[in-house]
């Protein structure tokens, strides 16, 4: 299979311009961010281990001083948080969000007793919705951040 580096040049100029215009004036209509909670050691990416159904789960911006929602994983360890534009738009044009995890979580042994976990929101693609322009947003590896006794 050959390698074509102008088609990765290419895909990654559009992803780029595709974020900027998020942050500089396309009127977004809705805010989605979809994950998953595994039981996996923190830092570390496993795509076949099982999600963690019932964990509390907080979208945050502004280094956490703005929360935009709470949601809790459903039965595979998936939430997925729908906001509008008015709720979330201008904080995700002007600063960095993440997803935060509250430990302990009982039935995961390599999770740390007791912190925080963070994983950051990153931006995927727009997506046409009936009502306009949808910015669709993932998070995936969770970082131990802080730890209380």
């Amino acid at each position: 299979m050959a390698f074509y580096p102008s088609k990765l040049i290419l895909s990654l100029l559009f992803v780029i311009a595709t974020a900027a215009s998020i942050a500089h004036g396309i009127p977004i209509v809705d805010v989605s961010v979809a994950g998953q909670v595994v039981c996996t050691v923190p830092g570390t990416n496993c795509t076949t281990c099982p999600g963690i159904a019932g964990v509390n789960v907080t979208l945050s911006c502004n280094g956490g001083r703005t929360t935009l929602a709470h949601a809790i994983t459903n039965t595979g360890g998936s939430v997925n948080f729908t906001l509008s534009s008015a709720d979330a738009g201008a904080l995700f044009g002007q600063s960095q969000c993440f997803v935060y995890v509250k430990l302990p979580i009982a039935t995961c042994y390599v999770f740390p007793p007791t912190g925080v976990l963070r994983s950051p929101v990153t931006f995927v693609r727009l997506v046409h919705g009936a009502a306009g322009p949808i910015a669709i947003f993932i998070f995936r590896i969770f970082h131990l951040v802080g730890r209380f006794s």
